[in-house]
């Protein structure tokens, strides 16, 4: 290829990173904090190697700095040393505003979604005194941190997990080749209402019962006891597989995804009714009247499509769990959207990435920056119906787990 169709290529890609960007109301202040996220972390790794080579040095916390780029301000904590010796090479000289160059390394990074050898190759333009296997330690911190925080220990009792799998193209770490993958995303709110990524599971394949009871028993191994709900897509065998270890915990079937079912299965005509009837049962407050109203739902059109009804009545409980819940809460927990929002932005990045990850460590890495962001912003608080009903949730949460809680306050 000519160098001008790589510039233009280049150009384009970028512009279409920055159109994809643009088009969402909070992504660049989005990409201000991950980028303030990126280099913190990059900073703090950098003050490891400087001090490595310094016997009577020590670390010696952080002070603020606030650097102008091209996305914004950044408010940085900057690591500093004992003897004032160490000083950010990443960074402009003080008292400067970023530069072109150091706008092109932060374009770079976000352009080449974190890759690691796209990082390894970016420090080294930058003339960074660092050795190659300097560098490719700071290369593997990313790497480490985002597997410290994907099997952390989890906390005994939790509200909720949303649970879904997102279908994915890798690159193979070992043959090279491109193969089609699946990343199995848990999202917990816990029991003051925040959201976090409680774990991450990247497999090669398709979506399959084992690697879901291999997740399961994962979470509980690091530390997860008593959870009120779980919400997942009717996966075969999943139900089976939740009503084993965690038998006390309620099972809600993604409700959208029902819908979706009736479009696909019933003639416009009639899903366009059938929705609209059970849009109004989901409103309904009472459980069992709910579950009444669409029995009398389904018998309407059992004639004309015995077998998906069928299917549907098996399901009844499982779509309507959620009812049982504090009605401020019923709209955050009747449907998978919590975690297909995060699906949403790790799409985004692949898309950026020429459509598949380049390795299991880039996916890795993106999935870990992608939730710091969040948990920085739309995830910082808890949410804000979860303060109005949390006496109930916790009514809730004693009764159905009295055995085990008896001094659960």
């Amino acid at each position: 290829m000519s160098r001008n169709k790589t510039d233009f290529s280049e150009h384009k890609a970028l512009e279409i990173l920055l159109g994809d960007v643009l088009s969402q109301v909070d992504n660049v202040s989005s990409l201000q904090k991950l980028t303030q996220i990126f280099l913190e972390i990059l900073m703090k790794k950098e003050r490891e190697l400087f001090l490595s080579t310094q016997q009577d040095n020590k670390a010696n916390g952080y002070y603020s700095r606030d650097l102008a780029c091209m996305f914004g301000n950044l408010n940085l904590k900057v690591p500093r040393d004992r003897l004032s010796f160490f000083r950010p090479l990443v960074l402009p000289s003080p008292y400067q505003k970023a530069d072109e160059s150091f706008n092109n390394f932060v374009l770079n990074l976000i352009l080449h979604n974190y890759s690691p050898n796209k990082i390894k190759s970016i420090l080294n333009s930058l003339n960074l005194p660092y050795s190659p296997e300097q560098i490719e330690e700071l290369k593997d911190d990313f790497c480490q941190k985002a597997k410290e925080f994907l099997t952390r220990q989890l906390p005994e009792n939790v509200f909720s997990l949303f649970i879904d799998a997102y279908h994915v193209q890798i690159k193979d770490d070992d043959t090279k080749q491109i193969k089609e993958s699946v990343i199995y995303n848990v999202l917990g709110i816990d029991m003051s209402g925040k959201k976090d990524l409680y774990g991450s599971y990247i497999s090669q394949g398709k979506e399959n019962r084992e690697d879901w009871l291999v997740i399961l028993n994962n979470l509980i191994q690091r530390g997860l006891k008593r959870v009120l709900l779980i919400i997942s897509d009717d996966f075969p065998g999943l139900d089976q597989a939740i009503k084993t270890l965690f038998p006390n915990t309620d099972h809600q079937l993604c409700f959208i995804h029902m819908q979706r079912n009736v479009r696909r299965n019933m003639s416009k005509t009639d899903a366009k009714e059938f929705n609209k009837s059970l849009t109004s049962i989901r409103l309904i407050s009472d459980y069992d009247k709910a579950i009444a109203m669409f029995e009398n739902l389904c018998e309407e059109y059992k004639n004309k499509y015995p077998t998906f009804i069928k299917y549907l009545l098996a399901k009844k409980y499982l779509y309507f769990s959620f009812i049982k819940y504090p009605e401020p809460l019923r709209k955050h927990i009747y449907t998978t959207n919590i975690v297909e929002n995060l699906h949403s932005r790790i799409e985004l990045i692949r898309i950026n990435s020429g459509g598949h990850f380049q390795s299991t460590k880039t996916a890795e890495i993106s999935i870990f920056l992608t939730v710091q962001n969040l948990k920085k912003g739309k995830w910082f608080k808890p949410l804000p119906a979860f303060r109005e009903a949390l006496y109930e949730i916790n009514q809730l949460f004693a009764t159905r787990f009295y055995k085990e809680t008896q001094n659960f306050v």
